[in-house]
């Protein structure tokens, strides 16, 4: 029986283990491996077909990052990293993501996961959303990522808080007339804000349209870092009810964009409004449903000369080639809760990275009735 001086540890029994492991890993990849001998010019009249010689080669355990006899997630170098410094040296040196081994033709990735978010990349390169927040802040500055081309874009409007004030501060709307799939133009109403950088448009307006979508994955995070994704765009071409004026929009598509809006009935009987004008949206004082969001792409494109106010707590009339808008303070209220609407959009490495190790996640696609008509006699009549 062997002394317990002879008896080996669990760590040194682990790393005699993996050792042994690399080594038959390394002895099976070479077996596949075959070296194929130049034909000799000596003896062009030898018609033998010999076996095609082959060596198996075992070659010791070494860390791609410094050259230690142990595995990369073991480098005490590679620990003391944080998670962003670890990416970014897995990517330098051209390793898996999962598995952190070196990328090779007949590479085969480990089935594990990560441990905190269960998603397809090492439990070492796990990035916190709040580490990664505060990591796009401090990089947005660096010049080092605006020369790999790592743009963020972000959008963001009002934020405010639920209350009781005295006020109501009306957002300017317009009634527009969109193109559906038929080619004939249909009613739309849309919330005009220049504080977005994109367009937006709601899904039930898409479906209303019955317009063809394209594939553009984008993140939305609001207040309190509460997150949605949009995963389509669809392009629209709408024009002026009062004027001449048109224009093509790439939009966003979205569940819902807001609220309401207004939130409340307005009284407008009081504000004397001038007679002489033609309104972009004759429902300005009735609560309704938003359908499109134009952002400042062409927010000041359609703004004109024309703008006329009144004393007091009343909204400002502006000119645009939509109609005249409304918007700004109206007269005070007996009871309102102020609503807020915020958004960022973030098109990220580290988001579009994220998406891609979540290989699991099954996008839900949304189809038509005659989508969904056609799908049907495609798997009754196909064998």
């Amino acid at each position: 029986m062997a002394s317990r001086v002879d008896t080996p540890t669990t760590s040194e029994l682990i790393t005699y283990l993996e050792s042994k492991c690399c080594a038959l890993e390394l002895i099976h990849r070479t077996q596949s491996m075959k070296v194929t001998s130049a034909p000799s010019r000596s003896s062009p009249s030898t018609s033998k077909v010999s076996k095609p010689p082959y060596s198996n080669v075992a070659t010791q355990l070494q860390c791609p990052l410094c050259n230690g006899s142990h595995r990369l997630f073991k480098c005490d170098k590679f620990n003391k990293l944080t998670p962003r410094q670890r990416l970014t040296q897995v990517k330098q040196l051209n390793l898996c993501f999962n598995c952190l081994h070196l990328f090779s033709k007949n590479h085969t990735c480990s089935t594990q996961v990560c441990r905190q978010c269960h998603k397809r990349h090492h439990t070492l390169l796990h990035i916190d959303k709040q580490n990664a927040i505060n990591d796009k802040r401090s990089t947005r500055s660096d010049p080092q990522a605006d020369a790999k081309g790592i743009t963020t874009a972000e959008v963001n409007t009002y934020c405010s808080f639920k209350g009781r004030p005295k006020n109501h501060i009306l957002l300017a709307t317009a009634l527009v007339e969109v193109r559906n799939k038929a080619g004939q133009y249909v009613q739309c109403r849309a919330l005009l804000d220049s504080a977005f950088q994109s367009h937006f448009i709601t899904e039930r307006c898409v479906q209303h349209l019955k317009l063809s979508r394209t594939q553009r994955h984008a993140s939305i995070q609001g207040i309190s870092n509460v997150n949605t994704a949009t995963h389509h765009s669809v392009s629209i071409h709408l024009r002026s009810r009062h004027t001449d004026w048109h224009t093509t929009l790439d939009c966003a598509v979205l569940s819902n964009i807001t609220g309401t809006t207004p939130s409340t009935q307005l009284d407008p009987i009081s504000w004397n409004l001038p007679k002489d004008i033609k309104l972009a949206d004759e429902h300005f004082d009735q609560p309704g449903g938003i359908d499109i969001l134009i952002g400042a792409d062409i927010f000041f494109e359609i703004l004109r000369s024309g703008r006329r106010t009144r004393p007091g707590n009343y909204p400002v009339l502006q000119e645009t080639v939509l109609g005249w808008t409304l918007s700004g303070w109206t007269p005070a209220l007996s009871q309102n809760d102020t609503q807020c609407t915020f958004l960022l959009r973030d098109d990220s490495l580290e988001h579009n990275l994220n998406r891609f190790w979540e290989v699991e996640a099954v996008e839900q696609s949304s189809m038509t009735a005659e989508q969904q008509a056609c799908e049907e006699h495609f798997v009754t009549h196909t064998t």
